[in-house]
């Protein structure tokens, strides 16, 4: 079982410019596989932690937003350093007061364990995720078990 850092907590993106600052625990830690987000994090998922919006607080450098048109047809906000270009959070479509967080942007990453992994179908052959992972060949339909779970892992239950 992993544990949970003492929040708050900080992060940035890759040159400095920004900088934020996480203030409770996400509801869940999950991986993405899907194309564009093997494209937009120059690897092969993200790691991504669904939080509250209130949660989050820029503390210095601006974002530039921008829309990704998603393999659904959904337009989701991208919301990126100006500088590197580093994804820093999305605004999920009908999120209900959440963003996605690249928890890669957190200075310290060594508490993060996945509950599960979405769009599994386009992972590269060769992942293997932990054991006990829920796996979802596409987004879950029904994001609460993911959140169950991770709140599970981390002792919250």
């Amino acid at each position: 079982m992993a544990q949970l850092p003492q929040f708050p907590i900080e992060g940035g993106c890759a040159c400095g410019a920004v900088r934020y600052r996480l203030l409770g625990a996400p509801f869940a830690v999950y991986t993405c596989h899907c194309t564009d987000c093997q494209t937009l994090s120059a690897s092969v998922f993200s790691l991504n932690g669904v939080v509250r919006t209130d949660q989050l607080e820029i503390v210095s450098g601006d974002l530039k937003m921008w829309l990704r048109t998603a393999e659904s047809g959904n337009r989701i906000p991208q919301h990126v350093c100006t500088y590197c270009g580093v994804r820093i959070f999305t605004e999920p479509p009908n999120g209900g007061g959440t963003r996605t967080l690249r928890l890669g942007t957190l200075d310290d990453t060594g508490w993060l364990f996945p509950s599960a992994a979405i769009y599994m179908k386009s992972a590269q052959p060769w992942v293997r995720m932990p054991e006990g992972t829920l796996l979802y060949e596409e987004m879950p339909s029904d994001f609460m078990p993911v959140i169950g779970r991770w709140r599970e892992l981390m002792g919250l239950s």
